[in-house]
């Protein structure tokens, strides 16, 4: 049973003793019995709300622990394995990497995410490295090393929507044009399907029907190690689809194909007929030709946002772009997009009132219900008497 006692090898001090829930028999000294009775009171309580914690397994460097949960992690594509690891290293334990799990405080994160802000970061790149250090918390609370998380009343930096660009046709032109001809119609094809960089690297010419205007997509390049890629699964279900793509995006296929022929069968490729690197696209042709043509900032995966931009302006409703991008649910498409569809409602307004005065033509009635009496059939019946 839990007791306090004085300590038997030093008077002067007090011992509180206690059986841990696994049945182990524990003792913490004191200088002051009041401080001893209030550290009984809290093991007591927290045994009771099962949420002690043994207080040596607290000690636990952050980095040793962090390093164990993301490399156990399950069910990761190699390029998502590689991309945590390189934020945890180079973003995460610099700063908590030497500290005990059980020393973290909510503040001190709080002053690292404003750190990162300070020094530049994207509000998706500081989130994406809270989420791996929360993580690595929330696991160290359910195998019982502290008590409760100090990811708590944590806000995140606002994603900015402008972070998002939007690139109107003429632009999508322009920037097609600037750019080396071997990948006008990679732009081209990004912006009109919507497809991920890594769709686009991993398509197939087996996997195009110029004559029924279909594409399949079922399999993405992505990045092995430092240098690698390969093909990999796509990331849910959902993503494996086969979608329309409009004539005049067959026209351009078929004129790459013929031009830029490839020893594999990648519909696009480098000049040596190689897989597409995304770092290495970008820094040797996307970021000059976007100099050149529509100014930064503007990323390849901007003409996914632009494609759906187009499909919400041509009044596609959300359950549509959803399968067409590959998303499980229009979830999604709503939180990301949502801001797009502010004008939808006056367009569909205006479109009811078309109808209804194409209604009332048809049935020659006036609003108020009389009839309409046509100038032609005034004519019939002058020439009628």
């Amino acid at each position: 049973m839990a007791h306090i006692r004085r300590h038997p090898k030093a008077p002067h001090r007090w011992q509180v003793r206690y059986v841990d829930p696994y049945g182990k028999e524990r003792s913490k000294n004191f200088a002051r019995r009041i401080d001893a009775e209030k550290y009984l009171h809290t093991v007591e309580v927290q045994k009771i709300r099962g949420e002690w914690t043994d207080p040596a397994a607290g000690k636990t460097r952050f980095g040793d622990w962090a390093v164990q949960v993301d490399t156990t992690r399950p069910n990761r594509r190699d390029s998502t394995r590689a991309r945590d690891s390189s934020y945890l290293r180079s973003l995460v334990l610099p700063t908590f990497g030497d500290v005990e799990l059980a020393a973290v405080h909510p503040n001190d994160i709080r002053v690292w995410i404003a750190d990162l802000q300070d020094r530049g970061y994207a509000p998706a790149t500081i989130a994406k490295a809270y989420q791996i250090l929360s993580r690595a918390f929330r696991v160290a609370v359910a195998d019982g090393l502290i008590a409760r998380t100090p990811c708590r009343e944590i806000k995140l930096p606002k994603n900015d929507r402008d972070e998002k660009r939007f690139l109107t046709a003429t632009e999508v032109e322009q920037l097609a044009d600037a750019i080396d001809p071997r990948y006008r119609a990679l732009i081209l094809t990004g912006t009109y399907t919507g497809l991920r960089f890594g769709e686009l690297a991993g398509l197939r010419t087996n996997k195009l029907d110029l004559l029924r205007r279909t594409l399949r997509v079922d399999e993405q390049l992505s990045r092995q190690g430092s240098w690698r890629m390969v093909a990999g699964p796509l990331k849910s279900k959902k993503a494996y689809r086969t979608i329309g793509i409009p004539t005049f995006l067959c026209e351009e296929l078929a004129i790459h194909l013929s031009e830029f022929p490839s020893a594999s069968d990648l519909v696009f490729s480098h000049a040596q007929g190689g897989p597409l690197d995304y770092n290495r696209f970008r820094r040797r042709h996307w970021n000059p030709a976007v100099e050149a043509s529509v100014d930064p900032p503007c990323t390849p995966h901007d003409l996914r946002h632009t494609h759906v931009a187009m499909l919400i302006a041509e009044n596609q409703s959300p359950r549509y772009i959803a399968d067409r991008l590959g998303h499980e649910s229009t979830r999604t498409v709503l939180d990301v997009y949502g801001h797009l569809y502010e004008g939808v409602d006056e367009a569909a307004m205006e479109g009811l009132d078309r109808l209804r005065s194409e209604a009332l033509t048809d049935t020659r009635r006036t609003p108020d219900g009389s009839n309409v009496v046509s100038m032609n059939s005034e004519n019939a019946n002058h020439q009628a008497l």
